[in-house]
């Protein structure tokens, strides 16, 4: 098994300040990812959304559920916070990710919020190929 540290240190070396903070949790790191996926949408770059989307994902399919967990509720569950950004977060959710967060997008949101989200990702597809799809 292969720490979160040492993954996200390998895959992100942009947030090697947040991981090398040996106090701060999985939890602070993936909101920090967050921050860096916003700045990835607002700018168009596809490598470092699929690092970080990699990321989460990799975080995501984890047999032990504390870091599983950690992902919805410290990333998935706020890809749509920015809601204008809405069109470019959909295509790199996948479904199970879907299926497991959108209870809490649920509780969150308005019914037309959600109704427009699954509408976007109903349009979306398969979700774009990330690292850690790919087995990086």
């Amino acid at each position: 098994m292969v720490d979160w540290r040492t993954r996200a240190s390998a895959l992100l070396p942009e947030l090697s300040a947040v991981v090398e903070r040996e106090s701060w949790s999985c939890h602070v790191f993936l909101s920090e990812l967050w921050q860096l996926a916003l700045e990835a949408h607002r700018d168009g770059d596809r490598e470092v959304l699929g690092r970080v989307y990699g990321f989460a994902h990799w975080c995501f399919r984890q047999p032990e559920r504390f870091l599983s967990d950690a992902s919805v509720v410290s990333f998935y569950e706020h890809v749509f916070d920015e809601w204008e950004l809405r069109d470019e977060v959909a295509p790199w959710l996948p479904t199970e990710v879907v299926d497991r967060v959108r209870p809490l997008w649920e509780w969150r949101w308005s019914k037309e919020r959600l109704t427009e989200v699954d509408q976007l990702l109903a349009q979306a597809g398969p979700p774009v190929e990330t690292p850690s799809d790919s087995g990086l």
